[in-house]
């Protein structure tokens, strides 16, 4: 395909090498008759080459097990994939080849002034040679030297040697995790040191000239990775590569082609906000989101332990009645709305998983519960105004092999009722073939919507998709918390966001706010406690990002309901501009007994500011905003609390001139306290 000349994406093969790009960045790969070499990742602002030319043929551009030989038969394909529903604008670079009796599909994508370019490898056993991966080995050359990672899809052999590394690896499986970032920093050194390292981000910095690369891996976390050996990234002295496609010799016995996790090469020049401004440039492109619709308060019940014993007809007319009052603009029905009973089920002998084998009828709508069907409750929820979410659990048995007759049952339910909002739950992917069925179901359902459709993917437990691997199309509930537990300190959820938010754009996260009546006995006297804080200090925590009201709406007392109606009403009018802000930490990192806050930036010039004094007798925090951090600007508080849900909206404005070191101040009254500020230079 020919290109139009004034598109802002290039590829090219020429004197056997292919370059890729466009005004931000470009990569050079060799296609040689031994094998496929890295020649060049450059910054073209900049003029920065970042690979040494003298290494590149030490290690081919990707390796795995079951490649015999070096690719025969390269055919190289270029396509202009226009935005569509998610899919944003960018140019598609597709190499085909032969390594052996594997068949080889190499996709590389570039983004319009994007400094970022993504590559996913795909594998498949020839038909003429299927099941014959065993049979052969790479002979000779580099790719047979043993002391190469044997799994690798990206490799980069780094020219400059003074730079500073990060690997940030993200956790998941939050049932039993509550430190969601890990980080771990080193300078290079010689050939003599190895490292494997964890994670989905690495970052080289040139302590010289402050530029910095930035290398993703596309993947869940280490613990929903398959056929994982070793780390995501293997250092050796000024090389660095991707580590641990994900796909096994036994994966190719099917003949289909089989998706390797993914990488990506990003380019900044400056300090961490230049890295965490690419990152989130990165995420845009994995998705086109829409900021104003996927950013809502949601509410769900299953916070407050009933589990699906008080699921039906008239307890979620009740719940749609609150919700409204609240400014609550989607509610989703949990677990309990269909005829068959889970494992999570207040009736003991439910099934997790292998639903389909248990009950033909297992996914109808319980007859008792909703002897009406769902048509009263939708109906009622498009009269308020409510969009109505529905909670799925896929059925992971035989490596989802009921995906189909689970895709069925998503689209009657968009088709006959509009649902376009499903929780996906009890996810378990145990194999490559379990992996594409799953993915299978969800591309299906977005082509039958034209996109209409989002996703809202559980990473609570099992083995899922993380946050960086094919998240797209909606959000991710991140934590299950309950104050029956103890698990529930609205500091801990904060802590989770901030942590998170350079890393995962915090729309991208469903973080939840509870009923802090509940169970305030369970805590005692814990100063730190959910009913010491109150529900305006704990919805707070979680403005800045997706707030699920995880609890009963209609067991909210009286007074905690009219002091959240005003928040929600200001988040949803505030919501047009910080949804599409960059949420970062500013602060301490919260621990319950510090200053701590969360920056929104929408433009380099304005934004909102969210402040906390937690449990501390210090009156004044003091916080440096990321960006122009020397000149003044005009602070013009939008709501304060006053004492446990008290709430001041009186809108006084200051005129701060930050200290040399580029903090200001800030001033709450007492203890367990937050503001909401929009900032603008001045």
């Amino acid at each position: 395909m020919k290109l139009e000349p004034s598109f802002p994406c290039f590829a090219d093969v020429r004197d056997g090498v292919l370059t890729v790009g466009n005004s931000r960045i470009e990569r050079k790969w060799a296609l040689r008759s031994d094998g496929v070499f890295p020649l060049s990742v450059s910054d073209r602002l900049t003029g920065t080459e970042w690979l040494d030319p003298k290494a590149a043929g030490a290690a081919p551009a990707f390796r795995h097990p079951a490649l015999a030989g070096p690719p025969t038969n390269i055919d190289v394909d270029r396509q202009r994939v226009v935005a569509s529903g998610r899919v944003p604008e960018h140019l598609l670079v597709t190499v085909a080849a032969k390594c052996g009796p594997i068949d080889v599909r190499w996709h590389i994508r570039v983004y319009p002034d994007a400094p970022v370019i993504r590559q996913t490898l795909w594998y498949k056993a020839s038909s003429a040679e299927s099941g014959g991966a065993d049979e052969a080995r790479p002979t000779g050359g580099p790719a047979a030297n043993a002391k190469l990672p044997a799994d690798y899809t990206d490799y980069i052999p780094l020219a400059a040697l003074h730079c500073r590394w990060k690997s940030v690896a993200l956790l998941d499986v939050t049932d039993t995790h509550n430190n969601l970032v890990r980080a771990e920093e080193g300078l290079l050194y010689t050939d003599s040191e190895k490292r494997s390292q964890d994670g989905n981000f690495l970052t080289v910095h040139n302590n010289l000239t402050k530029n910095g690369l930035l290398l993703v891996k596309e993947s869940p976390t280490a613990f929903g990775q398959l056929n994982r050996a070793a780390g995501d990234y293997y250092i050796a002295g000024k090389a660095c590569w991707v580590t641990g496609s994900g796909v096994s010799e036994r994966d190719l016995e099917h003949g289909e082609w089989v998706e390797c996790y993914g990488s990506a090469v990003g380019l900044y020049s400056g300090g961490e906000l230049e890295q965490w401004r690419l990152i989130r440039r990165y995420y845009d492109c994995l998705e086109a989101r829409r900021p104003e619709s996927d950013t809502f308060v949601m509410s769900n019940t299953w916070g407050d332990r009933s589990r699906d014993s008080r699921v039906s007809e008239s307890f979620m007319l009740q719940e749609l009645e609150r919700a409204a009052r609240l400014g609550v603009t989607h509610v989703q029905i949990d677990d309990g709305w269909q005829k068959g009973v889970t494992a999570n089920s207040f009736i003991t002998g439910g099934t997790w998983a292998d639903y389909y084998s248990k009950a033909t009828d297992f996914w109808d709508v319980h007859p008792e519960r909703f002897p009406n069907g769902l048509a009263p409750v939708v109906k009622r929820a498009k009269e308020l105004g409510i969009e109505l979410g529905l909670w799925f659990s896929p059925d992971s048995t035989n490596d989802f092999a009921y995906w189909r007759q689970d895709f069925e049952l998503l689209r009657n339910m968009w088709d006959e009722f509009g649902i376009r909002s499903f929780k996906l739950d009890g996810i378990s992917i145990g194999s490559k073939l379990g992996e594409a069925r799953f993915l299978r179901m969800l591309d299906e359902m977005t082509k039958h919507t034209s996109g209409d459709v989002y996703f809202n993917l559980d990473t609570t437990n099992g083995r899922r998709l993380g946050y960086v691997y094919h998240t797209t199309g909606g959000c991710l509930f991140l934590e299950n918390r309950y104050s029956d537990f103890k698990s529930y300190y609205p500091h801990w959820t904060l802590r989770n966001l901030w942590m998170l938010a350079p890393y995962v754009p915090a729309g991208k996260l469903q973080m939840e706010f509870l009923n802090p009546a509940r169970n305030a006995a369970l805590y005692g006297d814990d100063p730190l406690s959910p009913a010491a804080c109150g529900i305006a200090y704990g919805f707070a925590a979680t403005m800045f990002a997706n707030p699920l009201a995880w609890m009963e709406l209609s067991g909210l007392s009286e007074d905690d309901a009219r002091s959240l109606e005003p928040l929600v009403a200001l988040f949803n009018r505030l919501k047009p501009e910080t949804s599409r802000g960059h949420v970062l930490p500013v602060g301490s990192e919260p621990c319950g007994t510090g200053w701590t806050g969360l920056q929104c930036a929408v433009d380099e010039r304005q934004g909102y500011l969210l402040a906390f004094r937690e449990y501390t007798d210090e009156a004044v925090g003091s916080f440096r905003l990321w960006g122009e951090r020397g000149a003044s600007l005009r602070l013009e508080c939008l709501v304060r609390s006053e004492g446990r849900d008290r709430l001041d909206f009186a809108g006084d404005a200051a005129l701060l001139q930050p200290d040399g070191d580029g903090r200001i101040a800030v001033s709450l009254g007492r203890p367990l306290s937050f503001g909401l500020y929009r900032y603008t230079l001045a």
